[in-house]
């Protein structure tokens, strides 16, 4: 079977989605009711906008579905590189734009020291304490603990009882939701693991077929992710409508639903390939520097839509740089690097032979 075979499209216009709605809350509510962007004053379209966070929600049930995916016949080193090479290329380019671009412009609100963004490249400020360069980053973070607990799981060869282990991955989100513990928050992910863990089960349905435990699973991790969002929404800041929220989240649950059992299936275009292409560098670069580039154009033009469109399709053009320049020349060189040349001349040895 070719490569593209197993490639799905349809979550890769899901990326899209997810990305979109990201950058809108970022442009159209979060910032200007932070006070990052000025003139930015839409009532109507922030009513909207402001649910458009719950596309991390949606992130987080693709990934769960695409690294279980990943790590399938991997090695430990081969997933692990395979993650490195995905995530690290694009990252290092953004957070050296976001910083430096704070440092030129003197943006007080958005810079950082050096010691602090040097520990940034790590993508794991957290674990010291030590602020985000950019506040989108908090959730690579949440994204490179899964990967870190799938990889243990392969290091450990129990792949075989994966199904085993996001039900105990499951009860401790139980026990956050009951009783909110930042250790668990904060080292196991518990918060997003019902998400996580959706998507994983979603695969397995896909690949695997419907089993009665993979059905509790799933209704478990969505009661779980919904009551999450829900006390998420009720927050006394929060203006977002639990209803409207519930339906967002069970909405994310149906499509999964129809992916998993082969009832929606898009055929390869140009829209779901730059959908997949540029949801990564987009997501890296959109809301600090988009923010800075946007007051300092809204400075010169007193057109905020205008501004907001240059600085969307500013975003999606540097996107498109960094994936051709950066993600695509040295994506592949990070991660043969990473595996070791005898994994390399493995894999070639073993391909040559299939």
């Amino acid at each position: 079977m070719s490569k593209s075979a197993h490639r799905f499209h349809e979550i890769d216009l899901l990326r899209g989605i997810a990305c979109a709605s990201v950058l809108l809350f970022h442009f159209l509510s979060r910032a200007p009711q932070a006070g990052w962007m000025s003139h930015v004053d839409y009532p109507q379209l922030e009513s909207v906008m402001r649910y458009g966070y719950l596309g991390v929600h949606l992130f987080f049930v693709i990934s769960g579905f695409v690294i279980l995916m990943s790590a399938q016949g991997a090695t430990p080193r081969q997933f692990f590189a395979s993650r490195v090479a995905r995530l690290f290329p694009a990252f290092w380019v953004a957070v050296c734009l976001t910083a430096g671009t704070a440092w030129w412009l003197g943006e007080s609100r958005f810079a950082v020291s050096l010691p602090h963004f040097l520990v940034n490249l790590s993508m794991l400020p957290h674990w010291f304490n030590i602020p985000f360069v950019d506040g989108a980053y908090w959730s690579l973070a949440v994204e490179l603990h899964f990967y870190a607990y799938i990889w243990i799981v392969l290091r450990l060869q129990q792949m075989r009882r994966i199904e085993w282990l996001m039900l105990a991955w499951l009860l401790v989100a139980l026990v956050d939701l009951i009783r909110p513990a930042w250790p668990l928050e904060l080292w196991l992910d518990a918060k997003w693991a019902p998400l996580f863990v959706a998507g994983g089960v979603f695969y397995l349905i896909r690949t695997q077929g419907l089993t009665p435990r993979r059905v509790l699973l799933l209704l478990a991790s969505y009661g779980l992710a919904l009551a999450s969002a829900l006390r998420e929404s009720g927050g006394e800041a929060s203006l977002a409508n639990p209803w409207i929220v519930t339906a967002i989240i069970t909405v994310i649950y149906l499509i999964f639903t129809a992916i998993a059992f082969d009832r929606w299936r898009l055929p390869a275009s140009r829209l779901t390939f730059w959908a997949g292409a540029l949801t990564y560098p987009v997501y890296v670069i959109h809301q600090f520097f988009g923010i800075m580039l946007y007051q300092q154009l809204r400075a010169h033009i007193d057109n905020t839509p205008l501004v907001l469109a240059m600085v969307i399709a500013l975003v999606l053009a540097l996107a498109a740089a960094i994936h051709v320049w950066v993600e695509k020349p040295f994506g592949p060189r990070l991660r043969r690097w990473v595996e070791g040349k005898s994994a390399a001349t493995a894999a070639s040895v073993k391909a040559s032979r299939a």
